[in-house]
């Protein structure tokens, strides 16, 4: 035989080696509970995201049905062109103020 049969046995030994260690790991983590465990902590979680899922899903339907949503839309439309308005009152302050310099600077 030559040493490249031994190192493909010596591999194939590995493998098998970590596959009997994986196998023995899965079953004493059936055995102790710990799977158990982690299933029962997932399904928890599953819940727990479901009923939030639910509650925000509700209370988007309350805020519509309220007409908050509509509300807030037109609040922040309305707070956004007096913004726009108070910013064309500045740069007109401002140029005038600039204009008011240039002409008494001569």
């Amino acid at each position: 035989m030559s040493s490249d049969d031994n190192s493909v046995r010596m591999h194939d030994y590995s493998d098998h080696a970590a596959e009997s260690t994986t196998k023995q790991l899965v079953h004493t983590l059936v055995r102790t509970g710990p799977i158990e465990e982690i299933a029962l902590a997932i399904l928890e979680t599953t819940v727990a995201i479901r009923d939030i899922a639910n509650e925000v899903n509700e209370t988007v339907k309350d805020l519509k049905e309220r007409g908050t949503i509509k509300d807030i839309a037109s609040a922040v439309v309305e707070t956004r062109n007096a913004t726009r308005n108070t910013i064309g009152i500045v740069k007109a302050a401002i140029e005038t103020d600039n204009t008011k310099r240039r002409v008494g600077g001569f």
